[in-house]
């Protein structure tokens, strides 16, 4: 729950820093296309581990 917690703020920060000029929009798609790989790739890996142990 914290992790989703503070995934959000980590999204809706760069979107606060988007609109502000702050970060361009390319920069923006990639950090978050990173983090949706990286956030998929862990919870598949986490439920490779859970079914290994339940087999």
């Amino acid at each position: 729950m914290l992790t989703m917690i503070g995934t959000g703020a980590v999204f809706f920060t760069m979107i606060f820093a988007e609109k502000k000029g702050w970060l361009d929009v390319e920069k923006a798609k990639t950090i978050i296309n990173i983090g949706m790989m990286s956030g998929i790739c862990i919870a598949f890996l986490y439920f490779v581990h859970i079914l290994s142990k339940m087999f």
